[in-house]
């Protein structure tokens, strides 16, 4: 297969890459759901106190960052798809970790499954920019992102039932051999596309903790002018996606008076959304050639679906709360495939991985700090209205910050030692 993206994409050259990361990225996505689902199960078993999970949450995301921060030389050394196998058998030795009874291990495990994520985006950027079509770009990496919806349903799905089935270790094995199978059946695709290590140089713990390496997605970010302003837009519709996430249910309790299994249903079907809206919005964004301009529609469209969720009451219609559901499921949580395409479209030549981490540490971060003041803010206020007017302007404010083609003279900051990445030609 040729790795230039715009010589890319004869026949169906793009197909298998395109099947791995996705398969790849829904079984992180199936891990990283694994403790919010199994914690009223596990926190009983072992005596720790349900309000737990909020601090597992973020452990598992300070292991993604970490990665994001030092796994440059490892990608750099093994290639973007080995460090995808990494990722997975790290993964899974997260799960067997959470199944030995020691709070320091679950700890430990959680930290392993969050690490083992890290690679989802930037390693299969790395792929799908050598892989897809100049054409297809959005819409095949909005196919592979929404890989992040369809694990997280997945896991809501199956995991309690084999926790019924067989009790908590039976439910934790099936993960772990979900991951590690995923591992080896890719092992095909990447003796075709990556068949050498791509030549990085020795591991070593100097070369992880270098400060080259531990600056180098920030520096890449901050080099390319366009990529800024897409990356602030990104943290914003995090900020957004984030809240919509964490509180949506609880808002549809106690703002709108809705029963716990109606509010449920309503997030299913926002989840459901999200998968059918990323796919769109690549279509769109490759249809009409634009990637900004299809931010900016998603943008906008998100901005409102929060101003609403702030403005209504008790007494909403069903089929109006239906139709919010789905129209904020395509925008709100669908915008990241195209995002994360037009990253990797804007990143100097042989960076996209390093650019890909920078961006999506930044992405992260809105995940985490979104959420956070948010609470605070309705802690403050006592109401969920005006945090959300506040959400839904900061979400329209963004609208001005997606960059178009990369800006002349860009900066392509100087190599890491250990961490050089491939040309993409």
């Amino acid at each position: 297969m040729k790795a230039d993206s715009g010589s890319a994409g004869g026949g169906n050259d793009w197909l298998a890459p395109l099947l791995m990361t996705l398969a790849v990225q829904s079984a992180c996505s199936f891990l990283i759901r694994l403790p919010p689902v199994v914690a009223p199960i596990l926190f009983m078993d072992r005596g720790i106190d349900s309000s737990a999970i909020g601090y597992l949450a973020g452990i598992g995301m300070v292991g993604s960052m970490t990665f994001l921060l030092m796994g440059a030389p490892l990608m750099a050394r093994v290639g973007s798809v080995r460090t995808l196998q990494l990722g997975l058998v790290g993964g899974a030795l997260g799960v067997v970790l959470i199944a030995i009874p020691s709070p320091a291990l679950l700890v430990a495990g959680v930290f392993l499954m969050g690490l083992g994520y890290g690679p989802s985006v930037p390693a299969s950027s790395d792929i799908l920019r050598r892989a897809a079509p100049q054409d297809r770009q959005a819409l095949l990496f909005s196919v592979k992102q929404s890989g992040v919806p369809i694990g997280g349903m997945l896991g809501g799905a199956l995991l309690p039932p084999l926790i019924g089935l067989g009790g908590l270790a039976a439910c934790l094995v099936a993960s772990g051999i979900v991951a590690l199978a995923i591992a080896a059946c890719i092992e095909p695709v990447r003796k075709h596309i990556e068949p050498e290590a791509t030549g990085g140089a020795p591991l070593t713990l100097r070369s992880f903790l270098s400060a080259d390496n531990l600056t180098v997605p920030i520096r890449v970010l901050l080099g390319t002018g366009g990529l800024v302003r897409l990356s602030l837009s990104g943290l914003t519709l995090a900020i957004s996606q984030g809240v919509w996430l964490a509180f949506l249910v609880t808002i549809l309790v106690e703002k709108l008076g809705l029963g716990l299994v109606a509010a449920g249903t309503l997030f299913a079907i926002m989840q459901a959304a999200g998968i059918i809206g990323r796919i769109a919005l690549g279509w769109v964004a490759d249809r009409i050639g634009s990637a900004a301009v299809t931010l900016k529609a998603a943008t906008a469209l998100s901005a409102i679906c929060t101003l609403f969720l702030a403005l209504i009451g008790p007494g909403s219609s069903w089929p109006l709360l239906v139709m919010l559901a789905l129209v904020a499921g395509a925008t709100v949580t669908g915008w990241n495939g195209v995002q994360v395409a037009e990253v990797a479209r804007l990143s100097p030549p042989g960076r996209v991985r390093e650019a890909s981490a920078g961006a999506t540490l930044l992405l992260f971060s809105g995940y985490v700090v979104g959420p956070a003041l948010f609470a605070l803010a309705v802690k403050s206020s006592g109401d969920y209205t005006v945090p959300l007017l506040a959400v839904a302007a900061l979400t329209a404010a963004s609208i001005l910050l997606p960059g178009g083609a990369r800006p002349r003279g860009s900066l392509t900051p100087p190599e890491p030692d250990g961490s050089r990445a491939p040309p993409a030609h």
